[in-house]
């Protein structure tokens, strides 16, 4: 609002200097104007008959020049310097001469000047030659070209410019308090133009302000706000609805974390609780350990798949990058044996081959545990350019368009009373993130009754020595850093 108000104020000062500059001069010119014309007719009454100057003025109809209050003057020289006799006005006191130039320019020229008695005033001197035809003289003419210097006269003419002075001051002081009342009303309009602009702003900021994680729900809304604030509050709601969304995976992510360790926590104190009540049974208690491992095993798999998932989200996972023949890769992971793999042996992809093999692992895996009875389970792979794509297809229940959206979600899965043992949810969850950290491009697709999950990546650069597989390690060890 200050800054409106301030830049308002200099447009007003700026157009109001420009007004007064115009007005003054425009005072000015009709002052000019007026002494001119007083000035001509002075020069109307001189006359050269016979040789002899004759000059004569009418002192009853130009009071103005034989008072000595509020007096104007004039004066008249010859071409040599002297005063006309009888060329001095009744108010220009002996022994005082006006102001003159040495131009013999016939232009009229202004001057301000002081007058004899002290008064501020304004002057102009005229260079004419008298004569029947002064009427069509041209002020403009030069003198000195057309006619003798003997003829040459130089008539000065001045009064005060008091009213002259007062006219500009009075109309400086209008100007400037209709300034003065114009920036006070621009700053008022500027001010109830913002306080109603912000208006909705406030009221904005005020639900904002009021939503927490238990009311994600809610929604921003502003009625009446102009339309530059549409897309602010479109995308303040549209914010809020990743927040919700954001929330609401986060609590199904505890609570299928506390389900997935609540079960093998359950079974490992059973087994403790049971073994301790015979511990001289060794055949069980070998028995007891054996299941005990088994339950680790699960539990650890839960832990090291959601830690490296929190490491890709988190952008801290690292990959090593080179050329990896694909077709080796997949025959040898576990479970290939139960999939038709149809990928060209000359294929050479560019990824890491540890997170690769984990990729096409859990896809497989996915594939085979939830392929529909007696149905075959294919991993094809082609080269396609510089890029490669690779797609495991299995037969499946159909899937809503709900279900195609949740399928990378952690834990998630249709049916948990039908999913197979050992399955947590998290294999298409590490897909997809360690697809992204590998730069590939995912995605999953059901049609015709079949379940597609499509890869696709860059080729390694022709002549790079590919590396091959030495064993799949679908686990590693956790990392000490």
């Amino acid at each position: 609002m200050l800054l409106l108000s301030a830049a308002f104020v200099a447009v007003i000062a700026a157009t109001l200097l420009c007004v007064e500059d115009i007005a003054g001069t425009a005072v000015t010119e009709e002052f000019d104007a007026a002494l001119l014309a007083e000035t001509r007719g002075l020069r109307s009454l001189i006359a050269i008959e016979d040789g002899l100057v004759e000059f004569e003025y009418p002192t009853d109809a130009m009071p103005h020049f034989e008072r000595k209050a509020d007096a104007a003057y004039f004066q008249i020289w010859l071409h040599d310097g002297k005063v006309l006799p009888n060329g001095r006005s009744g108010s220009l006191p002996a022994g005082v001469d006006l102001a003159r130039t040495e131009s013999l320019s016939r232009a009229p020229s202004f001057r301000d000047m002081t007058l004899p008695d002290g008064r501020p005033g304004r002057s102009v001197q005229l260079s004419f030659v008298p004569g029947p035809d002064l009427a069509d003289q041209a002020d403009e003419e030069p003198a000195v070209a057309a006619y003798p210097v003997d003829y040459f006269f130089v008539l000065v003419v001045a009064r005060s410019r008091e009213r002259l002075d007062s006219l500009i001051a009075s109309t400086r002081l209008a100007i400037v308090g209709a300034g003065a009342a114009a920036a006070l009303l621009a700053g008022l309009l500027v001010g109830l133009a913002v306080t109603s602009g912000l208006r909705p702003i406030r009221a904005i900021s005020a639900q904002v302000r009021a939503l927490d994680a238990e009311n994600l729900g809610a929604r921003v809304a502003a009625p009446g706000a102009p339309s530059e604030l549409a897309p602010i509050v479109q995308q303040l709601n549209a914010l809020l609805a990743r927040l919700e969304a954001s929330f609401e995976r986060e609590r199904r992510f505890a609570s299928h974390v506390a389900h997935e360790l609540r079960t093998p926590i359950a079974e490992l104190r059973s087994l403790a609780e049971v073994g301790g009540r015979w511990p001289e049974d060794l055949a069980s208690t070998r028995r007891f350990f054996t299941d005990v491992h088994d339950i680790a095993g699960r539990m650890e798999r839960v832990v090291v798949d959601l830690l490296l998932l929190a490491r890709c989200h988190a952008g801290v996972e690292k990959a090593q990058r080179r050329p990896v023949r694909l077709a080796p890769l997949v025959r040898s992971l576990p479970g290939a044996d139960r999939v038709e793999i149809e990928i060209p042996e000359d294929l050479v992809v560019d990824s890491d081959p540890g997170k690769l093999s984990l990729i096409v692992a859990n896809l497989l895996d996915n594939a085979v545990a939830y392929a529909a009875p007696g149905g075959p389970v294919r991993c094809v792979a082609e080269a396609l350019d510089a890029r490669f794509s690779l797609e495991v297809r299995n037969p499946a229940e159909p899937l809503t368009e709900e279900d195609m959206r949740s399928l990378a979600e952690p834990f998630w899965r249709k049916d948990r009373a039908r999913s197979p043992e050992g399955h947590s949810g998290l294999g298409l969850s590490l897909v997809t993130a360690l697809a992204q950290l590998l730069g590939l491009e995912v995605s999953f697709r059901h049609e015709g009754g079949l379940f597609r999950a499509r890869l696709c990546g860059s080729l390694a650069t022709p002549g790079e020595e590919p590396k091959v597989l030495q064993r799949f390690v679908a686990y590693p060890e956790p990392r000490t850093e």
